[in-house]
């Protein structure tokens, strides 16, 4: 039987931050020096780690002479393994403990000042029936690793339907009405959740469980503008390779940030459209389906659809496809072609099963150096044909 640590009285009001590691030794402690070196603002900080079991001694060994030099330190080596999905799911759980907990993988690196960022917004969002959720997290790459900007408001802040996983916060509320709901949700619901279908293949993410709640309940997650995590994407549960897709800017100075209510703030689904596009080209949500990235099945049959792909579809109108991010080429009726406004009502395309034209390519290509593209190019090929040639002679 596992004995969970017990959560002194002390820190019950206080926002915890609990550490999720399995086998990687190198990543736990260049995430746990990070922490070390953060700059909190006052003492008493818990620490939590939790390791999945792994038989891997040198860890558990490291894990427990760590010293934790903020507060109390608190360890749970699981007995047996859980998987990556539940393993987040119990320390999802720890909420119940503390005020609020900031959950880090171990590939995660954080920036000195991501403790008072933390603090500040769950004081402004904390109660906010509408927050699902808090990321340290700012993406600069998503669907397909292309590039993805957002609308610029009055806030260091903006609204999206997408859970953090590099780096998120929960308050005991916001963990314990998903909670409730993931005790009674059925995968077979997937199928009616307008959401990326990739995204529900997935079969160790606890994410899409997350992604689903937010769609369902109408809520989002607050995301800042400038990240105060990154990561640095070790071999792992979900790749047997490193990559540095997930590396994103670090906040690097300490600042005040601003925030406003959920209300005012820019407002992003789940395929990382704008949500006041409905608005700014004057057709309801009901009636528009927006596929920037080749992910929407428009499962809501919608009969206009606005998108870069060129289909053969009535055309109704179109867009330059010249300023970032892509929204602003709406709002402000840039003259061009490259998105195009059409008219499905006879003949719905499903847009998520093709692919993104070249000729937009240069969009997200700025400024990239074309002679150094071509050779990075032949070398990820040049070492995927090694790989799968290794995977086939170890077959004989």
């Amino acid at each position: 039987m596992e004995q969970r640590p017990v959560i002194k009285e002390e820190d019950r009001d206080k926002v915890a931050i609990v550490v999720v590691g399995y086998n990687r030794i190198a990543p736990l402690s260049r995430l746990l020096t990070s922490l070390q070196n953060a700059d909190y603002k006052i003492s008493g900080v818990p620490l939590y780690i939790s390791i999945d079991c792994s038989g891997d001694e040198e860890l558990y060994e490291y894990v427990d002479k760590f010293v934790w030099n903020h507060g109390n330190k608190y360890l749970n080596i699981q007995n047996e393994r859980l998987g990556l999905r539940n393993h987040i799911i119990q320390c999802g759980d720890l909420t119940q403990f503390f005020k609020a907990i900031i959950l880090l993988e171990d590939d995660i690196y954080v920036s000195e000042y991501f403790y008072k960022y933390v603090i500040d917004a769950i004081d402004f969002y904390g109660d906010d029936d509408k927050i699902g959720g808090i990321s340290l997290y700012q993406h600069e790459m998503w669907n397909g690793n292309l590039p993805i900007l957002y609308c610029q408001g009055d806030s260091d802040t903006y609204l999206w339907q997408h859970p953090a996983s590099w780096g998120e916060c929960w308050t005991k509320k916001q963990w314990s009405t998903f909670r409730e709901w993931y005790d009674k949700f059925e995968d077979s619901e997937f199928q009616e959740i307008d959401m990326p279908e990739y995204m529900k293949r997935w079969n160790k993410a606890w994410s899409k469980y997350f992604m689903a709640f937010l769609i369902q309940t109408d809520r989002y997650f607050v995301f800042p503008y400038i990240s105060l995590t990154t990561c640095f994407g070790d071999a792992g549960e979900h790749s047997n390779s490193s990559s540095m897709l997930g590396q994103t800017t670090l906040l690097a100075g300490e600042r005040n940030f601003k925030f406003c209510n959920s209300d005012l703030l820019m407002q992003y689904d789940i395929y990382g459209v704008n949500q006041n596009i409905y608005n700014w080209i004057g057709i309801s949500k009901q009636d528009l389906c927006v596929d920037w990235y080749g992910n929407n099945n428009n499962i809501r049959r919608c009969r206009f659809l606005l998108t870069t792909f060129k289909l053969p579809l009535t055309i109704v109108r179109t867009y330059g496809l010249f300023l970032k991010p892509i929204d602003l080429n709406v709002k402000l009726k840039i003259k061009g072609e490259g998105i195009y406004l059409y008219d499905c009502e006879e003949n719905i395309i499903k847009t998520a099963d093709l692919k993104l034209p070249l000729s937009n390519i240069k969009y997200y290509l700025k400024a990239f150096n074309i002679n150094y593209l071509t050779k990075y190019v032949l070398k990820y090929y040049y070492t995927r044909i090694l790989y799968k040639f290794r995977l086939t002679n170890q077959k004989f």
